[in-house]
């Protein structure tokens, strides 16, 4: 049953804007000297420029869509579309220019790999899954004509990742204790009736009468 919650309660217990912010801190921290910052969602990147909102070269962390998804236990999950927004223009860079398509390339394939590995990409959050593969994460252009005329370019690194164990479980969580005594194949037992009858429905099973 739904019990109501006050507005601190909700930030409090609030599962996505902490992780926004690991993921906002561990890509900061891998790459020095990039600009990286929450972003608000999804909007028009030239307007973030103006703002200087996100600043080149630079990756704003942003997300395009959030839906519920079930896992097979049971629990409420969330599943988030991660958007990376990389901003970017030509550099000098060991006194050479580098162009702005060359970095924007080397921001994004910087991004896939932190992606691919499996310990950095959980942000150091003990209740977010891996990024799903399917759809796999992404990199795409998103900078126009004007953009390029202006000297800007714009690419986005997208990926899905889930977020557990946000609700109860709809199996009980009786705890058994397993013996061999009645066997080779042995038994689990639980020293509540009640337990077994709760947790049946689960579980396929063959009732045996007791012995006399």
């Amino acid at each position: 049953m739904m019990m109501p919650q006050t507005i601190e309660q909700l930030l409090a217990y609030d599962p996505l804007a902490p992780l926004q912010a690991a993921i906002v801190e561990t890509i900061k921290t891998l790459n020095p000297g990039l600009n990286v910052v929450a972003h608000p969602g999804k909007v028009d990147l030239s307007e973030l420029i103006a703002k200087t909102v996100v600043k080149s070269p630079g990756v704003g962390i942003g997300w395009s869509r959030i839906r519920e998804a079930q896992m097979a236990e049971g629990h409420f999950c969330l599943s988030v579309e991660w958007v990376a927004y990389i901003v970017c223009e030509a550099k000098s860079i060991a006194s050479r220019r580098v162009e702005k398509e060359a970095i924007g390339l080397a921001i994004g394939a910087r991004l896939l790999t932190i992606l691919a590995d499996l310990e950095t990409s959980l942000w150091g959050r003990n209740t977010v899954l891996p990024p799903e593969t399917t759809p796999p994460a992404e990199m795409k252009p998103l900078f126009t004509v004007r953009d390029q005329s202006q000297g800007m370019a714009y690419y986005t690194v997208t990926w899905t990742q889930i977020i557990a164990d946000l609700g109860e479980s709809v199996f009980p969580g009786h705890a058994g204790r397993y013996s061999e005594d009645a066997g080779v194949t042995g038994v689990i037992g639980y020293p509540d009736a009640v337990q077994i009858e709760d947790i049946a429905p689960w579980i396929p099973a063959i009732e045996e009468p007791d012995n006399a």
